[in-house]
Formats: structure tokens, sequence, C-alpha cells
């Protein structure tokens, strides 16, 4: 009977542990599925973020080339420090002056080989552009390099900054 009490009691504190067992193991199961699917949500997430962005871009372009300032008002934060490949710095008030009074028209605008990083509320954009443009009177057709910021303020993306460069010559 001893023997028959000892292996019930045994059996018991080896149920006990294999049952233990495979909840420590359906415990970490979950967690690694969790940990796992954070990544895919948050990859979606940026995923949507960025074609949040890509949109207002075009947004911004299609208003540059229109010289659309009350668009280009809404798609613009009031932080905006905006430098030309030129080193010519703007703020907000003269980058929207400029387009307004004609002393800077853009004919067309077109970005390509788009890198984007994602920061919460903060976008930072690298890539090439393609600009024909009128600055002071001179017609230009210019290739860039640039770097943009965009953050959501007020529940919308808008464009903190910009600048650019003239790539290498090949």
């Amino acid at each position: 009977m001893s023997k028959g009490r000892t292996f019930n009691h045994i059996s018991r504190n080896h149920l006990s542990r294999i049952l233990a067992s495979l909840a420590l193991v359906a415990v970490l199961a979950l967690s690694a599925l969790s940990v796992l699917s954070r990544p895919a949500a948050a990859q979606d997430k940026a995923g949507g973020i960025e074609r949040e962005i890509r949109s207002v871009e075009a947004l911004r372009f299609e208003a540059l080339a229109a010289s659309d300032v009350p668009a280009l008002d809404r798609l613009i934060s009031s932080d905006l420090v905006y430098t030309h490949a030129t080193g010519w710095r703007q703020n907000k008030a003269e980058f929207l002056s400029s387009i307004r009074s004609g002393e800077l028209k853009y004919h067309s605008f077109t970005a390509d080989n788009e890198k984007m990083s994602v920061y919460g509320n903060t976008v930072v954009v690298t890539g090439h552009a393609s600009a024909k443009v009128n600055v002071k009177g001179q017609e230009l057709d210019v290739g860039l390099l640039f770097l943009e910021v965009y953050v959501k303020q007020d529940g919308r993306w808008q464009l903190a900054g910009w600048q650019s460069t003239r790539p290498p010559a090949p």
C-alpha cells in the first residue's frame, strides 16, 4: 500500500509539474507571439504613415507648381525652415511670400528614390528631386538631393524642414 500511495503521490507531483510546465510554455508562447506581432503592427503603422506622407508630398508638389499659396499654407508648419540648394534659407512667411510674389515660381517638382524613417509624430524623408523653377527671373532645371522633415501637428502632417543640395558631378 505504501508503494501505491507513494506512486500516487509521485504521480500527482509529476502531473502537477507537467501541468505547471505546460502552463509556463503556453505563457511563453503567447508572449513570443505578442512580441513577434508588434513589429508587424509597427510596420503596418509605418506603412500607413508613409502613404500619408506621400499623399501630403503629392499635394505639396501640386501646390508648388500651381503657386497655390493657401494650399501650401495648410501643408507647411509655422516652424518651417526651408533651405534651398543655393543656401538661401527662408521661414514659412518668407517662403510663401516668394511664391505669392512670383519671385519663386515652380513649373514642376517631382521626387524619387525616397527613403522614409518614422519616429512617432516625425518623419524624415531623403531622396532625389527634379525641379523646373524660375528663381528671381532665372529659369532653372535642377536635380537635387534633399532631406525633409514632416511633423504631425493639429492632426495633420506638415512640412517643417527642407534642405537640398546639388548632387555631385558624375
